[in-house]
């Protein structure tokens, strides 16, 4: 496990898309929080689906809202790029 945080940052696209898939900022902000955690201590934690692409896969809980969060990432930073409902 790394000795330090990756600060994350969330890409103008994710964004976007986040937004359209939790309007509420406060209720977005909030089920984001669990793989901001994970990630800036672990960017491997989720899997990878090309040479720099890695996706997390999200539950807010089995009954509900199921999300992939795709992101790349290096030595400082976690960069959110796309967030999609799951299939």
């Amino acid at each position: 496990m790394p000795t330090h945080l990756h600060t994350i940052v969330e890409e103008h696209y994710f964004a976007l898309q986040l937004k359209r898939i939790i309007p509420d900022a406060e209720r977005a902000d909030e089920f984001m929080d669990g793989a901001r955690w994970v990630l800036a201590r672990d960017p491997t934690a989720g899997y990878q689906v090309s040479e720099s692409v890695w996706f997390l896969p999200m539950a807010d809980s089995p009954e509900t809202l199921a999300v992939n969060l795709y992101y790349t990432f290096n030595e400082t930073y976690v960069y959110f790029l796309a967030i999609e409902l799951a299939p």
